[in-house]
C-alpha cells in the first residue's frame, strides 16, 4: 500500500466513526424518549428555500524538478465572483420531553445551485514570489453547479432572559456536511502573452469539501411573530479536486490531475424570522463561508501512463449568500 493508498484509508475510517458517532446518539436519544412514562412531544419543520450566492475559489501549487520550476507558485488558478442560484430543502426536528432538562434538536438541508456567471484567471511563473509570470489566460465561468448537503444534532437549552415575552435558545451541535462545485471554463483569453482568444477551451475542475463539524444555534424570540437567530459552525474538511484539462494532449482525460489536502473552516448564517399564518414562517438570512486546506498533493496524470507528484500550496474557498425561505411545523 503506497502513501496515497494509506491516507484515503485513514480518511475513510475517520468519516466512518463520525457518521457512526451520529447515528449512534440519534438512535441512542430515540431509545431513550421512547422507554419514559411520559410521552415527549415532538415538533418538525421542513422548509423550502431560494438563494443568490457568490463564491470565490483559488489554489496553486508548487514546482518540483524533474515535474517543474523549482520555484514555490508554479501555477495559480483563481475562480472570482461566481454568482450563483440555489433552491434548497431543509428541515429541523425537536423533541421535547418533561423528564430531560434538554430538548434534543436536529436539523439538516440539500441544496442544488446553477452557475450562471463568473471569470477564470490561470498564470503561470517561472520565478519564486509570482514573479516572472510567462503564461496567463482570462477565461469565462459561466457554467457549472454546486451541492450541498450539512446534518447536525445535539442539545437545545431555553434561557429566560428576565423579561416577558423574550427567550433565548441554545444548542450546541455536531454534524457532518459535504460540498460540491463543479466548475467549466470556456471562451478562454490569451493575455500573457497577448495573443488574443483561443478556440476549444472547455475544461473542468472539481471540488469536494467533506468532514464533521461543531457548531452552536442561538435564537432569540422577540414575541410571538418574530425572532432573531444566528449560527456558528467549525469544520475540519477533507479536500479533494479533479481536473480535466481538455486543451492539453500531454496531459491524461478525463483525470487530468488531483488534489488531495486537508483544511479547517468556519460557516457562519445570520437572520430575522417572521411568523404569518397558523403554522407558516418567513425567514430571511445572509450566510458566509471561509474554508482553506493546509498544504496537500497535487497527482498529475499524463497521457502516456506516467504520473507526478507535486506540493498542492493551498485552497481557499470564501462565499456570500442571501437566502429566502418558508418553512412549515408540523405538531
Amino acid at each position: 500500500m503506497n502513501d496515497r493508498d494509506a491516507d484515503l484509508e485513514g480518511e475513510k475510517m475517520f468519516h466512518l466513526k463520525t457518521v457512526t458517532c451520529v447515528v449512534f446518539l440519534w438512535g441512542w436519544f430515540f431509545l431513550w424518549t421512547n422507554n419514559t412514562e411520559a410521552r415527549p412531544t415532538s415538533i418538525l419543520d421542513l422548509n423550502v428555500s431560494v438563494s443568490h450566492r457568490v463564491d470565490q475559489l483559488r489554489w496553486n501549487i508548487a514546482g518540483l524538478s524533474p515535474s517543474g520550476n523549482n520555484v514555490n507558485v508554479l501555477s495559480e488558478l483563481s475562480w472570482k465572483d461566481l454568482s450563483i442560484v440555489q433552491a434548497g430543502v431543509g428541515g429541523r426536528l425537536i423533541v421535547d420531553d418533561s423528564r430531560s432538562p434538554f430538548s434534543f434538536y436536529s436539523r439538516g438541508a440539500l441544496g442544488l445551485g446553477k452557475i450562471y456567471r463568473g471569470d477564470n484567471q490561470d498564470s503561470d511563473y517561472d520565478q519564486k514570489n509570482r514573479t516572472a509570470e510567462f503564461s496567463r489566460s482570462n477565461n469565462s465561468a459561466d457554467d457549472g453547479d454546486v451541492l450541498d448537503v450539512t446534518f447536525g444534532m445535539g442539545p437545545r437549552f431555553r434561557k429566560s432572559l428576565g423579561r416577558p415575552g423574550i427567550t433565548m435558545w441554545l444548542s450546541p451541535l455536531v454534524g457532518y456536511s459535504y460540498h460540491e462545485q463543479n466548475l467549466v471554463m470556456t471562451d478562454g483569453v490569451q493575455t500573457v502573452p497577448l495573443l488574443g482568444p483561443f478556440s476549444g477551451l472547455n475544461s473542468t475542475y472539481d471540488t469536494e469539501w467533506r468532514g464533521p463539524w461543531v457548531g452552536l444555534d442561538v435564537s432569540l424570540e422577540m414575541d410571538a411573530i418574530h425572532t432573531v437567530f444566528g449560527s456558528i459552525e467549525y469544520h475540519w474538511a477533507s479536500y479533494e479536486g479533479r481536473a480535466n484539462w481538455n486543451l492539453r494532449p500531454e496531459f491524461a482525460h478525463p483525470l487530468s490531475f488531483l488534489h488531495e489536502a486537508n483544511g479547517t473552516g468556519i460557516t457562519a448564517s445570520l437572520g430575522l424570522e417572521e411568523h404569518l399564518i397558523q403554522d407558516w414562517t418567513f425567514i430571511v438570512k445572509i450566510d458566509y463561508l471561509d474554508w482553506r486546506t493546509d498544504a496537500g498533493i497535487d497527482y498529475v496524470f499524463f497521457s502516456d501512463g506516467g504520473i507526478a507528484r507535486t506540493p498542492l500550496n493551498e485552497v481557499r474557498w470564501e462565499s456570500y449568500a442571501l437566502t429566502f425561505e418558508f418553512r412549515h411545523a408540523f405538531q
